[in-house]
């Protein structure tokens, strides 16, 4: 499997985890809905660990290995921007 379908996958993934935890948000307002967001960015650090472990995953479930330190550093450098667009994905909209 390709790095841009791991990807795209990993992506997928980090949008329904999302849309999942900010689908509460549609039925409430005022005090409530605010309190339900401070709530959501405390658990950041949930989300951050539900990526590295589906990122893991999605290479166990391809049978993906690295077979040299270089080429493990190539893919971090790789999903790198990705997982900076995920981390603010999952603020946006969120501390406006």
């Amino acid at each position: 499997m390709s790095y841009e379908k791991i990807k795209e996958e990993f992506i997928k993934d980090a949008e329904e985890y999302i849309n999942a935890k900010r689908q509460p948000f549609e039925k409430l307002s005022g005090a409530e809905l605010e309190f339900a967001k401070g709530q959501y960015l405390e658990n950041f650090q949930d989300y951050i660990n539900h990526l590295n472990f589906r990122i893991n995953a999605i290479l166990d479930d391809y049978l993906i290995s690295f077979s040299s330190l270089e080429e493990a550093t190539a893919f971090q450098d790789y999903m790198k921007p990705t997982f900076d667009m995920l981390a603010k994905k999952y603020t946006d909209g969120i501390m406006d």
